[in-house]
């Protein structure tokens, strides 16, 4: 699946993608019926929150692994993935002012298993 999210110029990009990070992982285990009643997509893990999804996830057989992009496996099998987003520098000439024209393009990539099923149904 892909989409693509505009953001200002000066927006940090680094926080918005941990958030869509955050909220596909989120998506994910509640597709799969994890227990996640410890922990909102909107919010950042605490520590405690985080030893919690650990023990969840090893109950589950669910390993993920975080190296910019995020793949996550069920018992050795790969069930999903999310990319590093890439982002286009663009310019609106409709703004009048100088500071609005320039935004950033992020193009997200995901996939996961549940996504395929859906569409062949």
């Amino acid at each position: 699946m892909r989409a693509t999210i505009l953001l200002n110029f000066d927006e940090n990009t680094r926080q918005v993608e941990e958030e869509e990070k955050r909220r596909f992982l989120h998506s994910l285990l509640e597709e799969m019926g994890v227990p996640l009643d410890f922990w909102t997509s909107e919010t950042a893990l605490t520590i405690e929150q985080r030893m919690q999804l650990r023990k969840v996830l090893t109950t589950y057989g669910i390993q993920i692994i975080d190296n910019d992009d995020l793949e996550i496996f069920v018992e050795g099998e790969k069930i999903a993935s999310w990319s590093k987003p890439h982002y286009k520098l663009k310019k609106d000439l409709s703004q009048l002012d100088p500071k609005k024209r320039l935004y950033l393009e992020m193009a997200c990539e995901c996939w996961s298993l549940f996504e395929e099923s859906g569409s062949q149904e």
